[in-house]
């Protein structure tokens, strides 16, 4: 619990936040040399207003007080230094220093799929499709279980005998009624927030980054000018994840937030579940962790940025998965096969 606590000290400290901690970590390498590291070396890397505040240490909250609920409760927790956090929540600008989790977590691809509370009868049949297109290729389906597309995707992946997994929008012990039948059917539940935290109007926002980060493209099925379906392709644009939307009527309101983005170019319509997959690999999830990275294009100063691996390490590992036919250079990017 010691490694729980010390990121939870991190992630407790105000005026820190996310991104210093996840700059902290990639150039330092462990929590232990954060804690311990001199003021100048600190502002070097996060600056002078940030590096007082990692001094200053003010807490918003008491980290051993939730290690205790943790151990009490027997919640399951991930830190961002752990090979099980998944890579590639990791490459985002602000990857949560720590998950909280129920459910079993695997290292399948995702695939963000999103839309209106209250979606029309075309959008549900869509969801249903390509829910069952993402299980016969091997990917989960990834969401943020708010009643309407959110659930319906979920509870879709799960009747074709998929793995889906919700980002929530308050602590994991808050969770709602109607999703707790979907987790005992096998649904992941995950929450970057404190295990009692209770929702509020910026956790849901928030969250989308994460349903975003996690996944390999993200679609919107149904969404109007005010959709908040739409924060979640503001970040997939901001993490460069490929973008698609289904139009089922362009000329109703229900879905004038999709065609916006394909009039500014943001995404591509999504004319068949089997077409989001131009974009992606071909399935299935990778047991090395470096190949799951490269299920989208990355170049080698990419990879030596979030590897956590040598220069010659991670030449010599890029070789051999060249030699064996797993990934291909595409100019100055490698990619999975």
């Amino acid at each position: 619990m010691e490694r729980l606590y010390n990121w939870l000290l991190l992630k407790a400290i105000k005026g820190l936040g996310e991104v210093s901690i996840k700059k902290l970590w990639l150039n330092l390498g462990s929590v232990e040399s954060i804690l311990s590291v001199g003021y100048d070396d600190c502002k070097s890397l996060i600056g002078e207003e940030k590096t007082k505040a990692f001094f200053k240490k003010s807490l918003t909250f008491n980290p051993e007080e939730v290690v205790k609920l943790v151990e009490k409760e027997g919640i399951n927790w991930l830190t961002l230094d752990e090979e099980k956090y998944p890579h590639i929540l990791k490459e985002i600008e602000d990857p949560p220093p720590v998950l909280f989790y129920r459910g079993e977590l695997k290292p399948i691809p995702m695939v963000g799929v999103v839309g209106t509370r209250k979606p029309d009868f075309q959008s549900l049949n869509v969801i249903r499709n390509i829910a069952k297109e993402l299980v016969k290729r091997d990917y989960g389906l990834c969401s943020g279980g708010a009643v309407g597309c959110d659930f319906q995707g979920h509870k879709e992946t799960l009747l074709a005998g998929g793995y889906t997994v919700c980002f929530l929008g308050m602590g994991i012990m808050r969770v709602p009624h109607y999703l707790q039948k979907l987790e005992s059917e096998g649904m992941v539940l995950i929450s970057e927030l404190l295990p009692n935290a209770t929702p509020d109007e910026f956790t849901f926002p928030r969250r989308n980054r994460l349903i975003s980060g996690v996944s390999r493209c993200v679609v919107v099925v149904e969404a109007g000018e005010d959709s908040g379906a739409l924060i979640t392709a503001r970040y997939a644009v901001k993490q460069k994840k490929p973008l698609w939307v289904f139009i089922g009527n362009s000329l109703s309101q229900r879905w004038l937030g999709c065609v916006k983005l394909v009039n500014q170019q943001k995404a591509k319509v999504l004319y068949s579940p089997s077409a989001m997959f131009e974009d992606l690999p071909s399935g299935g999830h990778y047991d090395d962790a470096l190949l799951q990275l490269l299920s989208t294009p990355k170049t080698f100063d990419e990879l030596l940025e979030i590897a956590g691996l040598s220069p010659s390490e991670l030449t010599l590992k890029l070789s051999q998965l060249e030699i064996e036919g797993k990934i291909t250079r595409n100019g100055f990017s490698y990619v999975a096969l």
